[in-house]
């Protein structure tokens, strides 16, 4: 079975987001708001989808290396994007008095 390159990418895209999204919906529907503690575990939570990610986007690089050179793509845009969130976390949890991630 071929798989195809936009659907791995898609596949990439969606799985990276999964978890953080279900933590940051479940801390707006909770009654306290966004807590210290909700949002590392925010935090954790993309870094995991993070990591899954570069886990799919290496395996697929195994099975069909055109379809794992554009996971790669989407994967490096995601890096790109890691330190300044973990900034924006961070800059957050200090206005709440919290400690960083």
């Amino acid at each position: 079975m071929k798989i195809q390159p936009l659907f791995l990418l898609l596949a990439v895209s969606t799985l990276s987001g999964c978890q953080t999204s279900g933590y940051m919906a479940s801390a707006a529907n909770d009654g306290q708001g966004v807590t210290c503690n909700k949002i590392h575990q925010a935090f954790s939570a993309y870094d995991q989808d993070r990591q899954s990610a570069t886990a799919l986007a290496q395996l697929t690089q195994l099975v069909n290396p055109s379809a794992g050179s554009l996971a790669e793509q989407g994967i490096e845009s995601t890096e790109a994007y890691y330190g300044q969130i973990k900034a924006i976390t961070n800059i957050t949890l200090s206005v709440r008095g919290c400690r960083p991630v």
